[in-house]
């Protein structure tokens, strides 16, 4: 049976909790002043800012997996998300281009989208999950730019789960490693 965590309005973190959230504060926040600050040279560039960014919020909204697994469910279901978004759209218009009234014709491969996403999940989670299914929603929001910006999109995630996930991941474990050998020189009786 899941876990499941009772509602709690304040609460008093765990130990050392807050230093590694501050960890990942600094990481975002750096690499926000590393957009802003180039972002002028960087503009022609083939980065979608949202793709980039939400990857580190939905990388951190996962907590009951491991920092590896978080990396791939991002990585592997965003990009199912995208391609999903752009095949819809596709269809969609291959459809009404053949004369499918435009209900049916939104309908169907959205019908089909929605069910891969959902159902699929405890067979493929790593490929259909709510990261899938947020970058999924998210492209749908400009569908015109689900197919024409998809490769920017799907290099946009890439990046942004290199640098800020794996970069901030990275950081993490070594703080939780440093952690780990106070406690353990604590035991000994070291300072």
């Amino acid at each position: 049976m899941e876990k499941l965590h009772d509602l709690k309005f304040f609460a008093k973190p765990p130990k050392g909790k807050m230093k590694g959230l501050l960890i990942v504060f600094a990481w975002i926040i750096l690499w926000n002043f590393i957009y802003q600050a180039v972002h002028g040279a960087w503009h022609d560039m083939p980065i979608a800012n949202w793709a980039f960014f939400i990857s580190v919020t939905i990388f951190f909204m996962q907590e009951e997996l491991t920092y590896k697994a978080r990396f791939w469910h991002t990585l592997i279901g965003g990009a199912v998300g995208l391609l999903l978004a752009a095949g819809l759209v596709t269809v969609d218009v291959l459809l009404v281009k053949s004369g499918v009234p435009h209900l049916a014709a939104v309908m169907i491969p959205l019908t089909v989208c929605i069910a891969a996403l959902i159902l699929l999940n405890p067979y493929l989670p790593v490929f259909f999950n709510n990261v899938g299914f947020c970058y999924f929603i998210i492209s749908l929001i400009n569908a015109k730019a689900a197919v024409e910006k998809l490769p920017v999109y799907l290099l946009s995630l890439l990046l942004g789960s290199i640098f800020l996930n794996l970069g901030c991941s990275g950081l993490l474990a070594l703080y939780k490693k440093a952690m780990m050998k106070k406690t353990a020189a604590k035991s000994r009786g070291e300072k």
